[in-house]
């Protein structure tokens, strides 16, 4: 990534940091016509990533899914599995946005699935949480709790409410299993 580019990319954390969102979409927008000028596509690609999650905040969820165009088959193919599962992520994000839940919990899966693949605990833990929300949506309680359950597992550092969560929703499952 060069200069310029590198200083746009810079401008636009900057102002997400500071809730500025519209200014984050004009740097990353910027950023990712520079960076489609000289054909570096993962950079750009990367770009269109971090603006789908700046328009999801804009709550501009077709411009989000728009932009996310392409970017998970661009990191797969270059063998990032982690920003290919980030990609899909926020995919799945745009879609529950624009209130297409059942394509919304395929990708939530399919990014939770390559965060196990490439042992990213936390991201999946956090990827899990989502399909748990979800499936509550959706009318899916038992698989939601389920899907929390696992979420604690993947948790390398669980806060004491969370450890305490964790045990209430394995007894909660065990009960509505009938398991010992």
């Amino acid at each position: 990534m060069d200069q310029q580019a590198a200083t746009l990319k810079d401008l636009a954390f900057e102002a997400y940091k500071k809730k500025n969102f519209k200014a984050a979409a004009q740097y990353f927008t910027e950023c990712i016509t520079l960076l489609d000028g000289v054909q570096d596509i993962l950079s750009a690609a990367e770009m269109r990533n971090n603006l789908s999650v700046v328009l999801l905040e804009l709550k501009q969820p077709e411009e989000a899914l728009s932009a996310l165009e392409d970017t998970d088959r661009i990191f797969g193919e270059a063998g990032d599995q982690k920003r290919q599962a980030m990609a899909i992520g926020n995919t799945a994000a745009a879609l529950q946005a624009l209130g297409k839940l059942p394509e919304a919990l395929t990708a939530y899966e399919t990014s939770a699935d390559l965060f196990k693949e490439i042992g990213e605990k936390e991201m999946r833990a956090l990827t899990l949480k989502k399909i748990s929300d979800l499936q509550i949506k959706t009318g899916k309680q038992f698989q939601a709790l389920a899907s929390l359950e696992a979420s604690y597992d993947q948790t390398e550092q669980k806060s004491a409410k969370e450890k305490v969560l964790k045990g209430f929703l394995g007894s909660l499952i065990n009960k509505i299993t009938h398991r010992t």
